[in-house]
């Protein structure tokens, strides 16, 4: 009774799916990627905001002391505070964002997955498992990309 040593190839090592299963993956990544992503976007949006934000209330509690509606030390506290709040909304962008971020990753986790799935999967034709294999490809590309360089961004003006 001896040992046999065999050879393990990476494509025994990969995850093999069903069809269905592996469109829950996808949904799910796209699920996830979405909700992260716009989570992301409302904490750039407020961000963004934060310095009009600030004018306006600025500008309302000028106008408010002016009308003697409270005294000096009121005006001093409320600038104080307007301060504050303007700070956190542009810092917020940091911390909410970089979660987002390896939020929409764990979501483009999931699509590679399944997109690697329906590759290895022999129900497809030979076309259709290099579409996905491609598609799989590209976006582990585009997680490596926006996991070692962050302020990537694309403008459309």
């Amino acid at each position: 009774m001896g040992t046999e040593d065999r050879k393990i190839k990476l494509y025994d090592l990969l995850p093999i799916m069903d069809k269905e299963k592996a469109t829950k993956f996808l949904i799910y990544g796209l699920l996830v990627a979405i909700m992260f992503g716009t989570i992301l976007m409302i904490s750039k949006s407020i961000a963004d905001n934060a310095y009009t934000w600030f004018l306006i209330e600025s500008q309302q509690n000028e106008m408010n002391y002016m009308q003697g509606l409270y005294g000096y030390n009121d005006y001093i506290v409320k600038i104080e505070r307007a301060n504050l709040l303007y700070y956190w909304m542009e810092f917020q962008v940091v911390i909410v964002g970089n979660i987002a971020r390896i939020g929409v990753n764990i979501g483009l986790f999931f699509i590679v997955v399944a997109f690697f799935s329906f590759a290895l999967n022999d129900q497809f034709d030979e076309k259709s498992r290099r579409i996905y294999l491609i598609l799989a490809g590209a976006i582990l590309f585009v997680i490596m990309v926006t996991t070692f360089f962050s302020q990537i961004a694309v403008q459309v003006s």
